[in-house]
């Protein structure tokens, strides 16, 4: 089992000149994302060290990230719940990584991510399966590793610190010279004995390095290791050379960061002690990539000291076993569609966090609002549109060919239709290059959020001549002449609605935040946030509910009731949908507010935005000029 690792190190060379051209906007998109929402990176034997390298990248950017196997993703499941996820598995599809995956998906998180080195894997199959997560397969020339995670860690290291670093230091990787670091390594060795302990000293970006070390030596056999960082190490574990000194080592992983700390440190030391500097100049993500190639290094060093080959060090038929184990059942805690619909609904992240008559509440509340949607006839269905019908990547194209299809189907059927949306003609361009003409009087638009209506077969709406209102002018000349706001958005101004494109930069959230409190004192202003952008409208001249408005209105005249669905996804405020899902026959295809009686999430789990869109149109069944749901 495995391959040579003097052979493994020969491709890493190769390995580094591929990586360096793999490119991934979906990974550079969520680590790079000014929410900052708290991620678990998830990993197992050599790719754990990886999860602890984007750890770092990720907290030196401002965010909270914890990288932890499988099993430690179990034990924190409460804590799931609005986090982002990312899973780091080169092959994909070992039986922790898949169990871990599979628990992720019932606990709510806000986005998951999977990772592997190979074209297709059962990971990637699965998080396909769900729109919650996506995918990325880099299928690396180098091909399966040995026994030891080498040139696919070594990609994976410097794909992710591609992800925040274009400069020149990660292109410098490429032109360093080891001969130094080897010339140290061959005066330390001969000072090492076969039983030899060695301490790893570290700090800052060394941290995922030192990790990869006691990976590596442990899972060959190489050798004892113990971690400390450079100050922990001060905190009693320094007493470890005072009585077994005789038989340890110390590796001290430098960047310039902890340059200083470290000569203090080991300065202190009794000299006797054999000492290895595994060093890098480079002061950002690239000096980890150099340390860790140094680290390959050391483990083969130490498999040529304890003659076994760290590639292939023979391993029994237990230890396969164990690899193999199967346990997902041991820790089987389905969580039913009642207790996930609940959850999206509360702050909680366990139905354990409820106390008796508090669930009691919401489980009737959860079977009123079923049994209620269930059971009535709907003669027309009113849809938002960016994140509802029209998802982000087809924002210029208009609504995939399953949601035409579907709308097509509602008016054959007799049922009135109602977008409504922030946008402008846009809407009525992608709407009618998709539907017949002969059912645009059946379509109503709400321009601007519903501060214009009109037909799709109308000619002369959104009409952009009418008077811009006032404070609506203000607010724009005023934002216009403040450089953070002008250099990080476009405004475009329309009657009764400013609508604010955020440019994708570190200082969205703080932008967005400006805005909203720059907003407040104009009383018959509102702020909204939609899928795609902020817009400003004005009280009482624009509301979603004035589409449901008229689609009751039009649906009284011609069938004497007027019960209308709703379905969007910005159920709460200041989401622009969160007035259109306020209605009593309301669903979200995403967020929901804490209201009781109205806009649930009940899709699919692990379904949101147009999935889960679909997902609700499924269960939908046609009858003369209305429809029903079953959820």
């Amino acid at each position: 089992m495995g391959k040579p690792f003097k052979k493994e190190l020969t491709k890493i060379n190769s390995t580094i000149e591929w990586a360096l051209i793999q490119e991934s906007n979906i990974l550079q998109s969520l680590i790079n994302d000014p929410n900052r929402k708290p991620l678990y990176i998830v990993g197992s034997g050599g790719s754990l060290s990886a999860c602890f390298y984007l750890e770092t990248i990720y907290q030196k950017l401002g965010g909270f990230a914890k990288a932890i196997t499988p099993l430690e993703l179990y034990s924190l499941k409460e804590s799931i719940k609005g986090s982002n996820i990312i899973f780091i598995s080169a092959s994909g599809k070992n039986n922790d990584i898949l169990f871990s995956f599979e628990l992720s998906i019932q606990r709510n998180p806000n986005q998951i991510l999977t990772i592997s080195m190979s074209e297709d894997s059962p990971l990637s199959r699965l998080a396909n399966s769900y729109s919650i997560s996506k995918s990325i397969n880099f299928p690396i020339p180098s091909k399966k590793d040995g026994f030891l995670a080498t040139n696919s860690l070594l990609a994976y290291f410097i794909i992710l610190c591609k992800s925040i670093n274009k400069d020149s230091s990660l292109i410098e990787i490429q032109h360093i010279n080891y001969e130094y670091y080897k010339r140290d390594l061959n005066n330390f060795m001969p000072k090492i004995k076969e039983n030899f302990t060695l301490f790893v000293l570290y700090g800052g970006w060394g941290k995922s390095v030192a990790y990869d070390i006691e990976s590596k030596f442990t899972e060959a056999a190489l050798g004892n290791v113990i971690l400390s960082d450079y100050r922990n190490f001060g905190h009693g574990r320094h007493h470890w050379f005072a009585k077994k000194g005789n038989n340890s080592a110390i590796i001290s992983l430098i960047t310039p960061e902890e340059e200083l700390l470290q000569l203090k440190t080991i300065n202190l030391l009794p000299p006797e002690i054999p000492t290895l500097e595994i060093k890098s100049n480079n002061t950002d993500a690239s000096s980890t990539i150099e340390l860790l190639v140094k680290s390959f290094l050391l483990a083969d060093a130490f498999g040529d000291l304890q003659n076994i080959d760290p590639g292939r060090p023979g391993v029994p038929d237990f230890g396969s076993k164990l690899y193999h184990l199967k346990y997902a059942k041991i820790y089987n805690t389905p969580i039913s569609d009642e207790q996930t619909a609940i959850l999206k609904k509360n702050n909680k992240s366990d139905i354990s966090q409820f106390d008796i008559s508090e669930l009691k509440f919401w489980k009737e509340k959860y079977v009123n609002f079923k049994n209620k949607i269930n059971s009535i006839q709907f003669y027309s269905i009113v849809f938002d549109y960016d994140g509802t019908l029209c998802s982000e990547t087809e924002k210029k194209i208009g609504p995939c060919q399953e949601i035409i299809k579907y709308l097509i189907n509602f008016l054959e059927n007799g049922i009135i239709i109602g977008i409504a949306s922030g946008r402008g003609k846009s809407v009525k361009i992608d709407l009618r290059r998709a539907i017949p003409e002969k059912y645009w009087n059946n379509v109503i638009i709400g321009y601007y959020n519903g501060s214009e209506l009109g037909l799709l077969g109308d000619n002369n709406t959104p009409n952009v001549q009418l008077e811009i209102n006032e404070d609506l002018q203000k607010v724009f000349d005023r934002l216009e002449i403040i450089e953070i706001i002008s250099k990080n958005t476009k405004m475009t101004l329309r009657p009764y609605q400013l609508t604010i494109e955020l440019n994708d930069t570190k200082d969205t959230v703080y932008v967005k935040n400006f805005i909203q409190n720059f907003v407040l004192p104009y009383d018959n202003l509102l702020f909204l946030i939609s899928s795609h952008s902020i817009d400003i409208v004005v009280k009482g001249k624009s509301s979603k509910v004035r589409v449901v408005d008229k689609c009751n209105e039009i649906s009284l005249e011609r069938n004497g009731i007027n019960n209308c669905l709703t379905i969007g996804d910005k159920g709460v405020w200041p989401g622009n949908d969160y007035a259109l899902l306020g209605l009593p026959y309301s669903l979200s295809v995403d967020e929901v507010s804490p209201d009781p009686d109205t806009c649930w999430n009940l899709c699919q789990i692990g379904l949101k935005n147009i999935p889960a869109t679909i997902n609700y149109l499924n269960k939908i069944s046609f009858k003369k000029n209305h429809f029903m749901i079953k959820l």
